[in-house]
């Protein structure tokens, strides 16, 4: 893939200004195409300047061999003549394939100063995942419609919303560079592997993927839940801590060899991190004891559980951890599970709480039923000197706490789960931990009963009407999926119409990212708002928004504002059914 930083960009930008407006953008075919698996793309050079534009599915393409993962809505771009490869995987890749030309006028390519085919920036090829991926993708729908028309005026706005179209993914690359944020975070993550040991900046990073210190910090947040520097002292603490274990190396030397030049500075920062002095994780991995089973019976992590000759063997993310007796004080690192608990009338021994990364709340559904209890930080800061202090017989914790894994194995039996493991698997699993199976049975059986009645009096109270499900954030508004675990409540339990771009098999993520500007494309009949006071100013001034104020929905008052917290950050029985209340209430009021 072919960088240019953004001082490079704008440079680039400023020095052809006469030169883009001496351009004519030519049309020159869109066709609507597809590519089934096992039935590849290959070696194809492109006749004329190509935008292409994922609809449906997933695989891999190729730009004279930069690669490109493709899911729908992404958008490539490739200059005359280039070679690409094109591969699906489990489903067709459905595209659209937009021609066209980017010819000097003849004034302009008289001028010595530029030479078209090295400088100008419609030749260069870019791949990503467009930021206004909706409003994109109806202009691509638009630019089909009226080139197939191909009559008069028509075709001149065809023309039109295509250099509209290149105008905006352009800005989109001045502004964010060429990776993804996956790819982004992926080469930051890989030079931070391979230079733990070395000074690094930030800022430093940040200029590898040309981006701002400010976009890197909010991606890496994204798919790591953890920022850049956070993810230093992570890989430093690991390769210190596998040398504390592995080696008769002095503390002094560890901490030089993972770079920290002050062994105190060092120590603090270790104690920080796993809650123990170097020495003394040194003397406790010496004696520890290894709870887990090989992973050999376990089913990709598949959530379940068995008796045997001597107690319960429960399979998780990790394997299998065989339970001689159960547990009795159970440390819960994530409230989901302290809701499972407390539903079947047990109490964590501690637990932590929602919020942001240093403060720790609880839903008020749960604050006033968890008594005696140890806070234990939040499901994304844990404390692990609490935890250890707790004495904890077992402690359950998700996949977002991988790297703490090894930490926690050495407290007390762990089970680790996907964060979004469907909340009747966990129930019935605590019912086993708890021994009280026939309970947690009974409390989803009522539950599919409540639903399905509810699911009933909605569809005669709609009559397919749309619903959305919608978070503002600080740049885009997020419209969640049936993936998502709240939309799944929505969607599937309660059967509620999902609006049309959220709609069908080719949805492959809990939600997309969209502008206030794309939000009438929904096209939603109602709207339940997330709202919380961390995001409140955002809500308000989408609230203000001529736009907001023109969705049909709101002129009929058919938006709903529901509790942030609540209905994202709780996913235990108690937390689901207040859910589906609300719901309620609102729908059928």
């Amino acid at each position: 893939m072919m960088k240019l930083g953004l001082e490079m960009w704008e440079m680039e930008l400023l020095q052809q200004l006469s030169l883009w407006n001496d351009t004519a953008i030519r049309l020159l075919d869109v066709q609507r195409l597809s590519v089934l698996p096992g039935n590849d793309l290959r070696n194809y050079r492109l006749p004329a300047n190509l935008l292409f534009f994922t609809r449906n599915g997933h695989g891999k393409l190729l730009v004279d061999g930069t690669s490109y993962t493709v899911a729908p809505f992404f958008v490539c771009h490739a200059g005359k003549d280039a070679v690409i490869d094109l591969a699906a995987t489990a489903e067709p890749i459905e595209y659209v394939a937009i021609y066209y030309s980017a010819e000097l006028l003849q004034s302009a390519a008289r001028d010595p100063a530029f030479r078209y085919e090295e400088r100008h920036a419609l030749q260069l090829s870019f791949g990503f995942s467009p930021a206004k991926r909706l409003s994109h993708h109806q202009i691509v729908e638009q630019i089909e419609h009226k080139w197939s028309a191909r009559q008069g005026l028509e075709s001149f706005h065809a023309h039109a919303l295509l250099q509209s179209l290149l105008y905006e993914l352009l800005k989109q690359l001045q502004t964010e560079g060429y990776q993804t944020p996956t790819e982004a975070v992926s080469l930051v993550a890989k030079h931070i592997d391979a230079n733990y040991n070395k000074p690094l900046k930030l800022e430093t990073m940040a200029e590898l993927v040309h981006c701002s210190s400010r976009q890197l910090q909010r991606w890496f947040k994204q798919q790591k839940q953890l920022g850049p520097m956070e993810y230093v002292i992570k890989v430093r603490m690991d390769h210190a801590a596998q040398l504390l274990q592995h080696t008769s190396a002095t503390v002094q030397e560890i901490a030089l060899s993972v770079g920290y030049r002050d062994m105190y500075y060092f120590s603090n920062a270790f104690k920080k991190y796993y809650g123990t002095a170097p020495q003394d994780y040194r003397r406790a991995a010496a004696a520890i004891h290894v709870h887990a089973l090989p992973a050999s019976a376990a089913r990709d992590g598949a959530v379940s559980s068995y008796r045997a000759n001597d107690g319960l063997v429960v399979r998780h993310a990790k394997g299998e951890l065989r339970l001689q007796r159960s547990p009795k004080r159970i440390a819960v690192l994530d409230v989901q599970y302290a809701d499972q608990l407390i539903t079947l009338n047990e109490l964590p021994a501690g637990s932590v709480g929602i919020g942001g990364s240093a403060i720790s709340c609880f839903p008020d559904y749960l604050q006033t039923r968890l008594g005696q209890f140890r806070a234990l930080g939040t499901c994304e800061q844990p404390d692990l000197e609490a935890i250890a202090s707790l004495q904890p017989d077992l402690i359950v914790c998700t996949q977002m706490h991988e790297e703490l894994y090894g930490q926690l194995s050495r407290l007390a039996p762990t089970l680790m789960f996907h964060r979004n493991e469907d909340w009747r698997k966990m129930l019935s699993l605590f019912g086993d931990l708890t021994g009280k199976r026939h309970e947690a049975d009974k409390m989803l059986q009522e539950y599919r009963d409540k639903t399905a009645r509810l699911s009933d009096k909605l569809a005669a109270k709609l009559q397919g009407q749309r619903v959305a499900l919608i978070r503002p954030r600080d740049t885009f508004i997020r419209l969640h999926t049936v993936i998502h675990r709240t939309g799944a409540i929505l969607y599937e339990d309660l059967g509620l119409p999902a609006p049309f771009f959220i709609a069908g098999d080719f949805v492959s993520d809990t939600a997309y990212h969209i502008s206030l500007e794309s939000l009438p494309e929904v096209n939603a009949n109602h709207y339940f708002l997330l709202s919380n006071e961390m995001f409140k100013e955002r809500v308000s001034d989408m609230q203000r928004s001529v736009v907001w104020n023109s969705l049909s929905a709101v002129k009929k008052r058919h938006v709903y504002t529901v509790d942030a917290s609540s209905w994202i950050g709780s996913y235990g029985p108690m937390g689901i059914n207040r859910i589906v209340d609300d719901v309620a209430q609102s729908l059928l009021a």
